[in-house]
């Protein structure tokens, strides 16, 4: 009779620890498909981006012919923005070029232009200080202390001002 009460005990022990490991495997999968539909969402095709990957992604803003243009929020500047390597540098401290023009195309000579960025999905900013350290001419300025320490979905923020316009505009970068 003992026996039989303990292989009882020892049988529902089993079924309770099978339906438990049986639903934290279901929320697994479906967390992981729900990261995989994000991810495929954002332009990924796995949750693990590799070296090859990084490249074709950063060729986007790589070099003046890859530059990527918006109009500023306010609708005053076109700002079009270009690493000044490519593939863009993952781990390391590089500068880019922002170019920024009237709307009629001629450039903005002298203006005051602030960076700010980071990754909003984590909810950090870049681990460097990046600025507009020179103006370059013909509407042109470098930025330095651009630093992407991961791979992820960043976002570099510029407000630009010069006498009474001003304007912002925000670039999403996959890395």
């Amino acid at each position: 009779m003992i026996k039989i009460k303990s292989a009882v005990k020892f049988i529902t022990s089993l079924t309770v620890i099978s339906f438990i490991v049986s639903c934290a495997s279901s929320n697994l999968k479906k967390a992981e498909s729900q990261f995989q539909a994000n991810m495929m969402k954002h332009g990924h095709n796995s949750n693990k981006m590799d070296h090859d990957q990084h490249k074709n992604h950063s060729n986007v803003f790589g070099k003046r012919e890859n530059a990527v243009t918006q109009l500023g929020e306010n609708g005053h500047y076109k700002i079009t923005l270009f690493c000044n390597e490519s593939p863009i540098p993952l781990g390391r401290i590089h500068d880019w070029t922002v170019h920024i023009e009237t709307q009629d195309g001629k450039p903005v000579e002298n203006a005051k232009v602030f960076v700010f960025g980071g990754m909003p999905m984590h909810n950090h900013e870049f681990s460097t200080i990046p600025k507009v350290k020179e103006y370059l001419g013909n509407g042109d300025y470098r930025v330095e202390g651009i630093k992407f320490n991961m791979i992820g979905h960043w976002e570099m923020r510029f407000n630009i001002k010069r006498g009474r316009m001003k304007d912002r505009v925000i670039f999403k970068i996959h890395m």
